[in-house]
């Protein structure tokens, strides 16, 4: 057997400790990515609810306006529990989602309506019920609509008090069933109690990969940048460009955010002063074109749908503006003139929601809601979307 000598090992010597680690930069140090960690809220919430001698305790649930709150596909857990179970034959829950619209009936459109059974009695004179019955069913996380081939994604609940009424709403219903002798027929019939609390669905989407930092990482992480451009061109007969323009639009590919976080963005325009001037004279009359310094705002624009009996109807909310910053350039302040020349202006911004946000985009057959990047004129909106 071939054996080495001590002298053909190497010396070792104690590693040097690890360095400290902190989120916080140190000069010199730059940030390539990050995936912000957001605090939630546990889902440790519970509720109890009494009514017609039954107690219904809902757990492991979040809060929202002081009701119960589930997720995407959660499961609802709880327990039920009976003042006076004689008599009692069988005990269901109920869980149901319905559409309200304005002219509709009351009873909206159904869309889902999931029962199971907690307990019941093989013969009407069988066991007697258990005190406590525990509670276990999860949300679907799609639906089918008549007569559409494909399924829809479960809406959450949501509430659009104009220009028309407009409601999703999950409800939960316990169901007792007693039964109850009537001596003129000589049988054993049954009636049911009902109990009713509205729950809150909320589902929730996550990024599927970080958010850029700014527009300066684009040539770094190309894939991480989509392009929108809109181009506007002169009416026909005129041949005059300088009433055209070139708009370009540089946003996050991820296209999914979180309500909280800044989303950044580039914008470029290519237009001549001109143009501006005409848009001026044409949205804001009562305005000397030459004071106005905010050319462009951007804006994040909620848009929902409704279609009633074959009528539809938009609502738009704002949900944030941009913060918007123009780069330094031989243009560096925007001038709007009568000037035909072309001229290139660029900014770097930030957009963030600043009212809260609680639904993700959606649609059924009656309701679809998108969240959409726009560009604003002033205050004349639909100006470019």
């Amino acid at each position: 057997m071939e054996t080495f000598s001590v002298q053909l090992l190497p010396e070792y010597t104690p590693s040097k400790p690890a360095p400290d680690y902190s989120s916080k930069l140190l000069p010199g140090e730059k940030c390539i990515q990050r995936s912000p960690c957001l605090i939630q809220r546990g889902d440790n919430a519970s509720f109890t609810y009494r009514q017609r001698g039954m107690t219904l305790k809902l757990m492991d649930c979040r809060e929202e306006d002081r009701h119960p709150s589930y997720g995407l596909g959660s499961t609802i857990r709880g327990e039920v529990a009976l003042d006076n179970r004689r008599r009692v034959v069988a005990v269901a829950a109920k869980l149901e989602g319905r559409i309200y619209l304005s002219g509709q009936p009351s009873k909206g459109v159904t869309i889902i309506s999931k029962e199971r059974t907690l307990w019941e009695s093989s013969t009407l004179n069988g066991q007697t019920c258990p005190s406590i019955m525990p509670l276990s069913m999860s949300f679907p996380t799609s639906y089918r609509e008549r007569g559409q081939d494909r399924p829809f994604r479960l809406p959450p609940s949501f509430e659009l008090p104009r220009p028309q009424r407009v409601a999703i709403v999950y409800t939960l219903q316990i169901i007792v069933t007693k039964s109850r002798n009537v001596p003129m027929i000589g049988k054993k019939l049954s009636r049911r109690a009902y109990m009713s609390i509205h729950i809150r669905y909320r589902p929730r989407v996550r990024p599927s990969r970080p958010v850029p930092d700014s527009f300066s990482e684009v040539k770094q992480s190309p894939e991480d940048w989509m392009e929108d451009v809109w181009i506007t061109k002169p009416t026909v007969g005129t041949g005059n460009e300088a009433f055209s323009a070139r708009c370009h639009l540089f946003f996050p590919s991820v296209r999914v955010f979180t309500a909280s976080e800044k989303i950044p963005f580039h914008l470029r325009l290519e237009t001549s002063p001109v143009f501006l001037h005409s848009l001026a004279k044409l949205f804001l009359p009562h305005e000397n074109p030459s004071e106005i310094k905010e050319v462009l705002n951007v804006f994040i624009l909620r848009q929902t749908t409704v279609n009633i009996q074959g009528t539809s109807f938009s609502h738009d909310q704002v949900l944030g503006r941009g913060q918007m910053t123009l780069q330094s350039s031989p243009t560096s302040k925007v001038l709007i003139s009568e000037s035909e020349e072309p001229v290139t202006w660029s900014w770097n911004g930030n957009l963030q929601c600043e009212v809260p946000v609680l639904n993700t985009g959606f649609n059924t057959g009656q309701i679809s809601t998108s969240v959409s990047c726009c560009l604003f004129k002033q205050s004349e909106i639909e100006l470019i979307k």
